[in-house]
């Protein structure tokens, strides 16, 4: 009879990347250095599109050329898989295209959070919302903020609307990737709770 050797090494981590630097011309090279940071920290990064890819080549569907439906599911269900057997999320909530994080980031993080994964987010942005909109907001006799639109400007010096930064375990604010990284590995370690 064969005796099974325990098994010493531990799974790495997968860390799903979520974000809209997809989107950035220079993505393989953003990959790749997410990947070191990931090697260094012992964890697999899970990302939404393959590392080497560059969404700006010929005939790249929902980029260069208009994208059918079928190849908007498939991208959404390797996402959402990506999730499902991930660890732990880092999110980029940098405000994208507007005041807020990318309409995408945000579905990831609600998804991670349902499925119980630890969310940290990270804006490189170091102002809030409403520091953004100040300088054009009017103000009532109370005292609250109205955007241009006339809705009043919630005021809670979070990175983003509370709803998405409250669904974070962690958020940061002026920060990058890597520091996003360091802090999910803490969380690991016990030292967030």
């Amino acid at each position: 009879m064969t005796q099974k050797k325990p098994n010493n090494v531990s799974k790495r981590k997968q860390i799903y990347i979520a974000g809209p630097d997809v989107f950035r011309l220079d993505w393989p090279d953003f990959a790749r250095r997410v990947s070191a940071a990931c090697e260094r920290l012992n964890f697999e990064p899970l990302f939404p599109i393959p590392p080497e890819q560059n969404l700006d080549q010929m005939d790249m569907p929902g980029s260069t050329r208009m994208g059918s439906l079928s190849d908007a599911d498939k991208i959404y269900r390797q996402c959402v898989a990506q999730i499902k057997k991930s660890d732990a999320v880092v999110a980029n909530i940098t405000p994208f295209r507007g005041l807020e994080p990318d309409a995408g980031t945000v579905f990831e993080i609600a998804l991670a959070v349902a499925h119980g994964k630890p969310v940290v987010a990270y804006s490189r942005d170091v102002k809030a919302p409403s520091e953004r909109l100040a300088e054009k907001a009017t103000r009532t006799e109370n005292g609250a903020l109205l955007c241009a639109d006339g809705f009043i400007i919630e005021r809670f010096n979070l990175p983003c609307n509370l709803m998405i930064a409250q669904a974070c375990m962690y958020n940061m604010q002026g920060e990058d990737v890597e520091k996003a990284l360091e802090t999910v590995q803490q969380i690991f370690d016990g030292l967030f709770l």
